[in-house]
């Protein structure tokens, strides 16, 4: 691969959802290897001052935003500025590991699809539901190859949107293994104490519809042990603000907790001391916050659907999302039951040596060495 080109268009340094961790991941990995021969399309403050060399600067403020004005923005300059750098640079390939990408592709091009989250709960996407649905299939239909990160979106894609005979790679995704650890740090105790938690189940994600949070809750006021909290972290999403209001509708206002967004350092030293991790999701492409959980030994209880069961294997305690009583089962089972928490701390320190960031990195450069001119 002689020369190749990584689009980070919708990446900022200081954003932490689940598509800027997967972008900052690869670019970590792609600095620290002996790879040279790349170029960055990026409008990030910090990659520009630290990597000018590697990076081409899209000329337009805040273009990482997503809201209409700035993925609309992006969409323009994938057809126009974007293409025409390439040509000029005789770009060998362009490499997106976002779902975002050229309709008439001047080099071979591979996107990553993470999930069709926009199609299969359009109504939690009112404005992106049309791009996945008419935009997206085009961008994969002329794209070289296609990456995902489960077989589960694998399969979403080809029947979604036709795609057959088009070659979609499986890679699946890595975690900050420097992080997500069980090594106890003194300042667990401080961060235990900042949010005043003892004994308590922890849900880790923003409060959209699929998260399925309202069922979480509803179930966590049906089991009965003593002290036991809830401890929520994540953004609260504007499409269910009375979210926060719902537990002291029933009557645990007192037993829940919302954290709002916590930093990677913090969040790692709650996996390690919540009695166990709930994630009760409709849906989810890949789902990080298992592996997280898994790497800082805390069992998890989590639905068997989409692609979780493909994540977690045999380190979970399984619930139906769509039962309030499923879920409360299972939450009361891992919470009161020491040989099932020790029997799935140990299942999960194990299952997640299969999910390494170096080995998703290398992956990664071999689908681009396949395609490259």
């Amino acid at each position: 691969m002689s020369n190749f080109a990584f689009n980070a268009s919708g990446y900022h340094h200081e954003k932490f959802d689940g598509l800027n961790r997967y972008t900052g991941e690869i670019l970590s990995s792609l600095f620290n290897s002996n790879v040279s021969n790349f170029t960055i399309y990026t409008a990030d403050k910090l990659l520009n001052r630290n990597y000018e060399n590697l990076v081409s600067r899209i000329p337009f403020q805040n273009i990482d935003r997503n809201d209409f004005k700035h993925n609309l923005t992006r969409l323009i300059w994938h057809q126009t500025l974007l293409p025409i750098s390439l040509i000029q640079r005789k770009t060998d390939l362009f490499y997106s590991p976002v779902p975002e990408g050229m309709l008439f592709p001047v080099c071979p091009q591979i996107v990553t699809v993470h999930d069709l989250l926009p199609i299969v709960f359009p109504d939690s996407y009112p404005r992106v539901k049309y791009y996945f649905r008419y935009i997206l299939p085009r961008i994969l239909k002329k794209s070289k190859a296609i990456v995902t990160t489960s077989d589960n979106t694998k399969k979403d894609i080809e029947s979604q949107f036709n795609i057959t005979k088009k070659p979609i790679h499986v890679i699946y995704q890595g975690y900050k293994n420097n992080v997500f650890n069980i090594k106890r740090r003194k300042r667990d105790t401080l961060i235990l104490n900042k949010y005043y938690l003892k004994l308590f189940i922890l849900c880790v994600g923003e409060t959209r519809p699929y998260k399925n949070i309202r069922r979480l809750i509803e179930a966590f006021s049906r089991v009965n042990v003593e002290n036991l909290e809830l401890a929520i972290a994540g953004k609260l999403n504007k499409l269910d603000r009375e979210i926060i209001d719902y537990p002291r509708h029933l009557g645990i206002g007192d037993r829940v907790k919302f954290l709002g967004f916590v930093p990677d350092e913090s969040l790692a030293a709650l996996y390690r001391n919540a009695i166990a991790f709930a994630f009760p999701s409709l849906y989810e492409g890949f789902g990080i916050p298992p592996l997280e959980a898994m790497a800082c030994g805390c069992p998890i209880v989590a639905s068997h659907a989409a692609s979780i069961p493909e994540v977690c294997g045999d380190a979970a305690e399984y619930v139906d999302p769509w039962s309030v009583e499923s879920i409360a089962a299972g939450i009361y089972r891992v919470a009161t039951d020491s040989n099932l928490r020790s029997h799935l701390r140990e299942r999960g320190l194990e299952r997640v040596k299969l999910f390494d960031s170096d080995r998703m990195f290398e992956e990664i450069l071999g689908v681009l060495n396949r395609y490259s001119k």
